[in-house]
C-alpha cells in the first residue's frame, strides 16, 4: 500500500515517499514505503517499492548514486517509523482480514475473474477498440471501458495492462470458454 508523497526533507511523521531525478530527461524514480508489498502477496511489515514515473526502465548516471541512496535510506528509516507506530493496526485490520492470496480457491478465483474479463473483450473488441483509441486520455477509456463491459476501473487498468492479444486465438477461446462453462460463481 503506497503512502502519500511528502515534500523530499526529513521531518518527523513525514510519509514515506521520495522522489529523485534520473538520468533520463523529465523521469523521476520515486522510492515508495508501503505496509505490504504486492510483489510477495502482500504480507505485512515494511517494504519499499520503486517505480518511475513515465513507467519506464530507471537509468541513472554514476554521479546520482549517492542521492538514490541517501533517498532509500529516508525511506526506509521513516517506513519503520510509520510501521512501528501504525504497522500493527494495519496488520491487524487491512492484511491478517484479507483472504489468503496463496489459498488455491483465491488464487483460482483471480485466474477465473481474468478469464471472465479477457472474454468480456473478446465479445466486444470492436466496441473496446473504438473507446480505446477514441479517448483523450487513459482515464476516459478506463471510465469508458469500465462503464461499457460493466466492470471496475481498477479492473480495466490491470486487465488491459497486461492483456495478451495472443488469448484471442480460436484456440485459447475454446479452453477459455470451457473452463469458463465449468466454473459458475
Amino acid at each position: 500500500m503506497p503512502l502519500n508523497e511528502a515534500a523530499d526533507g526529513d521531518r518527523e511523521g513525514a510519509d514515506a515517499v521520495v522522489a529523485v531525478e534520473t538520468g533520463r530527461r523529465g523521469q523521476r524514480l520515486i522510492c515508495e514505503g508501503w505496509f505490504a508489498s504486492h510483489a510477495d502477496s502482500g504480507t505485512p511489515g515494511p517494504h519499499l517499492h520503486l517505480r518511475t514515473s513515465d513507467a519506464e526502465p530507471p537509468v541513472l548516471r554514476t554521479d546520482q548514486l549517492p542521492t538514490l541512496i541517501s533517498a532509500l535510506t529516508t525511506v526506509a528509516e521513516r517506513i519503520d517509523r510509520l510501521w512501528a507506530t501504525d504497522g500493527d493496526q494495519y496488520a491487524a485490520e487491512v492484511v491478517l482480514r484479507s483472504p489468503d492470496p496463496q489459498d488455491p480457491g483465491v488464487i483460482m478465483q483471480r485466474r477465473h475473474s481474468r478469464l471472465r474479463f479477457t472474454q468480456a473483450v473478446f465479445d466486444h473488441l470492436p466496441e473496446v477498440m473504438r473507446l480505446l483509441t477514441e479517448a483523450s486520455s487513459t482515464d476516459e477509456a478506463l471510465a469508458s471501458i469500465a462503464a461499457f463491459l460493466g466492470v471496475d476501473e481498477v479492473d480495466v487498468m490491470v486487465g488491459l495492462a497486461r492483456f495478451d492479444l495472443l488469448t484471442l486465438t480460436r484456440p485459447a477461446t475454446e479452453q477459455r470458454l470451457q473452463v469458463l462453462a465449468g466454473h459458475e460463481d
